[in-house]
């Protein structure tokens, strides 16, 4: 991190984060499972564009975070993120994607906690879906090997949510790059809300070999369901409060 980031950071947690916490009505579980040192690697659920400052208020390390790149393009909103320590990652793979997993690895490597919300954008696009998680991108998976750090799952979930009104798809369209923008985005508020930190998850079986994409694909899956139930508030003595460490490669969730 650089000492101006740090200070814009702790800052905005200084003067508005007791008013924010006050107005959103954010209660913390499992705060104490981040490492107060050492690199690792928060996956968290992403429902609205307040999930960011939800765990900013609520974790008391520095956070960096990934934000999807056409973040960037939005005036006000790059320069608030790039005050704030944020990297943009894209959403779409590609270049851009690996240049953001890059960067992540770097702050990783170098004893950081990064955060990056493995769902994209697609709860934006699709607030009313039954089912509150999306699927995963699965490129986090590789990038805690490559690191050789914790994943620590985390859930941002509300007791009420309200649609904003939806922006028009001519104005979302030039930023967003997802071939539903033409219909326009209607973000999510939250009051009432519960930020979970679930026990640290260990890769360090796979540090030493190349896992599989199969392995991938399976840790990430098991890590969403992980990720689902501390929104829903599920298993929270095995998976927040519990002492017994859960085995990705072998436990079922």
């Amino acid at each position: 991190m650089e000492l101006k980031n740090m200070l814009c950071y702790e800052t905005a947690r200084l003067f508005f984060g007791p008013l924010f916490s006050w107005h959103y009505r954010v209660k913390g579980e499992g705060m104490e499972n981040v490492p107060e040192e050492g690199g690792a690697l928060i996956v968290c659920n992403h429902r609205s564009l307040l999930d960011p400052a939800m765990l900013m208020w609520e974790v008391d390390r520095f956070i960096n975070f990934a934000a999807a790149s056409y973040s960037f393009k939005i005036p006000g909103s790059a320069q608030l993120y790039s005050m704030m320590g944020a990297f943009p990652i894209s959403i779409s793979g590609g270049e851009g994607a690996e240049k953001g997993l890059k960067r992540a690895l770097e702050l990783l490597r170098a004893g950081e906690l990064v955060a990056i919300f493995p769902e994209g954008v697609e709860s934006f696009v699709n607030p009313d879906r039954v089912r509150k998680i999306h699927e995963f991108k699965t490129g986090f998976v590789r990038l805690a090997w490559e690191a050789r750090v914790p994943v620590i799952p985390a859930a941002v979930a509300a007791l009420e949510e309200r649609k904003l009104p939806r922006i028009p798809g001519f104005l979302v369209e030039p930023f967003f790059p997802h071939d539903k923008a033409g219909e326009g985005i209607a973000f999510i508020t939250y009051r009432h809300v519960r930020v979970r930190i679930g026990k640290p998850l260990s890769l360090e079986e796979l540090y030493d070999r190349e896992p599989t994409k199969l392995e991938i694909d399976r840790i990430s899956g098991k890590i969403r369901r992980i990720v689902e139930k501390l929104y829903n508030g599920e298993d929270l003595d095995r998976f927040v409060f519990g002492d017994e460490p859960f085995d990705l490669l072998r436990d079922r969730v």
